[in-house]
């Protein structure tokens, strides 16, 4: 049994729910979550619950209308339209987290959820262990970390199937099968296995997505990329929610924490009400932070004596890229068509023997976000033909670099207005060229495309600006060896503290081009269970470890 301990966490997301999950099932251990807790407006909450409540054949058009509203149109053709969830921009809503941040143009500025769940309230579902390989460059193993996949998956439901992906990324865990694909989806698969050596000996791997969801339970009505009204894609807040629910947990909602550190033996996190402007500290054992990437960095930065001005963040880049099939399916707009519309199908690009260097194209069905990215000319009336037959034969595929194949995001810091969190300037250095794997990637799916009947559009190919991808982090990487200012060990502790522990994508030593929640959730996890068992301990509680 381990011994009784308080600990603070800050954040409501994948990596803080995983620690919340790790700490609350042990006897003894008091959890105070510190969290900005932003919820969906109650208008778009009502209109979600009456759907969940009925069959889709008997769904109100009103209500329909609240919970699929999209983001406006963008005149750029190389912008990603910002996510919605239920009709809603709230997982980016700025409580703070976001005041002092800017960025050279381009760049991605809503970098930090005030969600509770954090962004998985928006996210794309997929999941996916790092490969082996991967491991093999990290203080942290393989070994190491399996039992945490395992763990989390025990609380994270999966979808997937046990196919040529399984070789280099594991299923660890029993699934269920995805929903029936959609007919371009299943044709993909079908020219696969027929041509399946000949691909994979060009470096071609395709297998079905895997996604945190339940996927039994799905009546693939066709919304799961603006919000699933029966709430089955996964979310950290469900975790959080049945972690709350047990004893010696609470979360407080409203809250900004703007420096951590340590006093007498204690870690202590300073947080300010976004409602009324009041500030507060919370003293415990151990504090686990659990922003994000980005939120726990410029947390980190504005909490030491004597930070460093600038650093960079890894980030695993996003491509963007077209797919065009010359056999044409049925209109995905027709009646009675229903799908589901997350990723449905993973092409892998790999580079190398043993899975380390790839590029990871997750592939997608029509959904109506696709007819509002065609080109203007083609959503007029006149042109309505002309669309229907594009959008018969199109996929839109969003790929990934590997971090050390991908232009990293430069952080650079200056002190914030009255002791708030410091001021941010983002961005990419503007002299890099494209990424080189880049156009290798491209250049293998053209390969693959007679094969595949799955031709990539090269002239509409767009490489996503700095933090658009959201696979970012490695800011305080865990290391081995002699302390770093800017490494952690491998309980995410950085040399000043000693009770702190980082415990999100910041501390990720690499970013793969594979998915990333799972492994953020894993590590966190490991990390908790570590403090647990013994395994990281601290000074004793009469010494002072203070930076």
């Amino acid at each position: 049994m381990s011994p009784r301990g308080t600990h603070l966490v800050v954040g409501s997301g994948p990596s803080a729910a995983a620690v919340a999950l790790a700490l609350s099932e042990h006897p003894g251990q008091q959890v105070t979550v510190l969290d900005l807790g932003g919820r969906l407006e109650e208008e778009r909450r009502a209109a979600r619950d009456r759907l969940a409540s009925a069959d889709p054949a008997d769904w109100q058009p009103r209500d329909l209308d609240v919970v699929t509203a999209r983001a406006p149109r963008s005149d750029r053709l190389t912008a990603v339209p910002q996510k919605r969830t239920f009709g809603s921009a709230y997982p980016f809503r700025d409580l703070g987290q976001l005041r002092g941040i800017s960025g050279t143009p381009g760049t991605n500025l809503h970098v930090a959820s005030s969600a509770y769940g954090g962004f998985s309230t928006v996210w794309g579902a997929q999941v996916m262990p790092f490969s082996r390989s991967t491991f093999d460059r990290w203080p942290v193993s393989w070994e190491d970390m399996e039992p945490h996949y395992r763990a989390v998956l025990g609380e994270v439901p999966l979808a997937g199937e046990d196919d040529d992906l399984a070789e280099l990324f594991p299923l660890l865990r029993p699934t269920s099968g995805l929903p029936p694909l959609g007919p371009r989806a299943a044709a993909v698969l079908r020219r696969y296995e027929r041509h399946r050596d000949a691909l994979r000996a060009r470096g071609v791997t395709v297998g079905r997505a895997r996604l945190a969801f339940r996927a039994r339970e799905c009546v693939r009505c066709g919304l799961c990329m603006s919000g699933c009204p029966y709430q089955l894609i996964y979310s950290a807040a469900q975790t959080m929610d049945r972690a709350r629910a047990r004893p010696g947990v609470r979360v407080l909602d409203g809250l900004l924490v703007e420096r951590i550190g340590q006093e007498c033996g204690q870690a202590v996190a300073s947080c300010r009400d976004v409602r009324t402007g009041q500030r507060s500290e919370f003293r415990a054992d151990r504090l686990f932070v659990g922003a994000g990437g980005l939120g726990t960095t410029r947390l980190v930065l504005g909490s030491l004596a004597a930070p460093p001005r600038r650093l960079e963040l890894a980030e695993s880049v996003q491509y963007t890229v077209p797919l065009l099939s010359v056999r044409p399916v049925a209109d995905p707009r027709g009646p009675g068509v229903r799908d589901f519309t997350l990723n449905q199908f993973n092409v892998l690009l790999h580079f190398d023997d043993e899975g380390y260097t790839t590029s990871q194209i997750h592939c997608y069905p029509y959904n109506p976000a696709i007819s509002d990215a065609l080109p203007g000319p083609l959503r007029r009336r006149w042109a309505a033909p002309v669309a229907r037959e594009s959008l018969r034969r199109l996929s839109v595929g969003f790929g990934y670099l590997p971090s050390w194949a991908s232009p990293p995001i430069t952080v650079v810091s200056r002190p914030g207005a009255s002791g708030g969190l410091p001021e941010l300037e983002l961005g990419r250095d503007e002299s890099a060229e494209r990424p080189e794997l880049l156009g290798r990637a491209l250049r293998r799916l053209v390969r693959a495309a007679p094969r595949l009947d799955l031709w990539p559009l090269l002239t509409h190919v767009t490489l996503s600006g700095a933090g658009k991808s959201y696979h970012f982090g490695g800011a305080f990487p865990h290391r081995n060896g002699p302390a770093a200012t800017t490494a952690t060990d491998i309980w995410g502790r950085l040399p000043y503290w000693d009770r702190v522990h980082l415990v999100d994508g910041s501390v990720l030593p690499s970013v793969p081009s594979t998915t990333f929640t799972l492994t953020v959730m894993a590590n966190a996890h490991r990390i908790a269970g570590g403090v647990l068992a013994g395994r990281a301990p601290a000074a004793s509680e009469s010494e002072s470890a203070t930076h």
